[in-house]
């Protein structure tokens, strides 16, 4: 459940770069990066925190793209 939000904003994030609008995107980015803090202190299962490590990598990349 908490993965498809940080999929939602991660999508959100994207499409933001997309359209030229890096504040909206660096929100996004903001909100994502908090939700993937949070679940991976919370989260104890191996394939729920490889996936949060795959979203992790993607977050990072699109914020070095903003810079």
């Amino acid at each position: 459940m908490k993965l498809t939000i940080l999929h939602q904003l991660t999508q959100e994030a994207i499409d933001a770069i997309a359209n030229k609008q890096p504040l909206l995107a660096k929100k996004k980015i903001d909100s994502a990066q908090e939700l993937i803090n949070d679940l991976t202190d919370y989260t104890t299962i191996n394939e729920e925190l490889v996936e949060l490590s795959k979203y992790q990598t993607l977050i990072t990349m699109l914020n070095n793209k903003l810079k």
